[in-house]
């Protein structure tokens, strides 16, 4: 049993030159899913594996920085053959699954839609996914994963209401989003890297790795302030492409 996590993109609010929007490649024991399609990671994905080889999709919410490439993948499934490919599960909140389908009268051909709700578990791959409703601006969810005795925390896009004690209880590895600053004026659907670090801090992870980070901003002071925060929370800025292995 193995979880590996690769950055496909941790871009807050819209890609650039460097950087995709949100995106996680979790290889699960055999499977293969993708959690969160913001632009840029399709093609990430695509450096590491053909899409005929993706098993599922998973979206946190319905902003295009986190589903704008699902529809990458539904042309290739669709078009990029002589024959379409048969659908795969795509879990995400109703409001998300609803205006993503509304794109193509095509599009549940190549995606088995699938509701998730907060308080919900599935098994997939063989691991035990827990859903949270996160606070934000539409309904999101949070994941938290546990395979073999190793926990992957996902915040998606969240401000400090939710319940990231729950959520990161543990952890091995929380990936929380750290959109803001101390210095900026604080939204209550979104993190600063200090919220991060707190939250972190309270619910015992063991390693916290920043995303959804702000373009033209200074990661090293989001980095600074979330460690100040954080206690003795192992904590890092991700990167695109950066390979994470909990291997039990």
């Amino acid at each position: 049993m193995s979880l590996t996590v690769t950055i496909l993109g941790c871009s807050g609010m819209y890609a650039t030159a460097t950087r995709a929007a949100s995106g996680y490649l979790l290889e699960l024991n055999d499977k293969r899913i993708w959690l969160d399609a913001g632009s840029g990671t399709w093609r990430n994905l695509l450096s590491l594996h053909d899409y005929v080889n993706i098993d599922g999709v998973i979206l946190s919410h319905r902003h295009p920085d986190h589903t704008s490439d699902v529809f990458q993948a539904f042309h290739a499934r669709h078009y990029g053959g002589r024959d379409p490919l048969p659908p795969i599960p795509l879990w995400g909140p109703e409001d998300t699954l609803h205006r993503i389908a509304a794109f193509s009268y095509d599009f549940d051909n190549s995606f088995d839609l699938r509701e998730v709700k907060p308080d919900e578990k599935h098994d997939i791959g063989g691991a035990s996914f827990e859903f949270f409703g996160m606070a934000h601006i539409c309904p999101t969810v949070g994941v938290r994963i546990t395979d073999s005795g190793k926990v992957f925390a996902y915040s998606a896009d969240s401000g400090p209401a939710a319940d990231f004690d729950t959520l990161a209880r543990d952890a091995d590895v929380f990936v929380c989003e750290a959109t803001y600053q101390d210095a900026d004026e604080l939204w209550e659907g979104h993190m600063s890297g200090t919220q991060a670090g707190q939250a972190a801090a309270s619910a015992g992870a063991q390693r916290l790795l920043l995303t959804h980070l702000t373009p033209g901003y200074d990661d090293e002071v989001t980095l600074a302030q979330a460690r100040n925060a954080a206690g003795g929370v192992d904590v890092e800025l991700a990167h695109d492409m950066m390979r994470i292995e909990l291997s039990a």
